[in-house]
């Protein structure tokens, strides 16, 4: 009887890891946006502006910092993130780099770069994320950001612009992949209304 007892905790025992041996490991899946298409340039017409552009990486404070894609079941629920469906680079790169994008697509200036001497007059961008999501909202997943963005001539004076931005668009599907282009939508909806703002803004070059 106890030969038995030990066989049959035996074969439980090896049952048990046979089954974890063939549960499959989800691989790693790491999601890019959509790119902006290039846009054609007149050489021979003026830029918005006569001085460089330099937009920062975009501050991301506690889980907006994380290179997974973050999500909410509910509009006002706490936030999750996804184990093994990440960013392919942390969201403050991918926002800088896709508004440098952008503005060069719109011939903002003849030089919109990441970086730039500190002493040089310059338009200098700089944002915080304060939401970059994936929202279940009624049965369907919505992209929703929400940005705070800073534009300054020099660090002595004050911003000439300091405004929020966002937009909530619909993903076409359940998937992931629905998600990141909706996030892109969400992006240059609210790279729009700065631009929009830019343009408002009166640049003299200094002497």
């Amino acid at each position: 009887m106890r030969q038995t007892v030990l066989r049959l905790t035996t074969l439980a025992f090896l049952l048990l890891l046979a089954a974890c041996a063939s549960a499959p490991v989800p691989d790693m899946a790491f999601y890019r946006m959509p790119g902006v298409p290039k846009a054609e340039i007149d050489a021979s017409r003026e830029p918005r502006f006569p001085i460089a552009i330099t937009v920062a990486a975009f501050r991301a404070d506690g889980v907006y910092n994380d290179q997974a894609i973050l999500y909410s079941l509910k509009p006002e629920s706490s936030i999750k993130a996804y184990h093994y469906q990440l960013w392919d680079e942390p969201p403050s790169l991918l926002l800088q780099r896709r508004l440098i994008d952008r503005l060069r697509a719109d011939y903002t200036s003849r030089l919109v770069t990441d970086r730039l001497p500190p002493g040089l007059d310059a338009l200098r961008i700089s944002g915080r994320v304060q939401r970059f999501e994936r929202v279940r909202i009624d049965g369907q997943w919505i992209a929703r950001v929400r940005l705070e963005i800073r534009v300054e001539r020099s660090m002595q004076e004050a911003p000439l612009l300091l405004n929020e931005y966002g937009a909530d668009v619909p993903a076409e599907s359940e998937s992931i992949q629905a998600t990141v282009r909706a996030f892109a939508e969400a992006l240059d909806q609210s790279f729009a209304a700065l631009r929009g703002d830019l343009g408002q803004i009166n640049i003299d070059v200094k002497s």
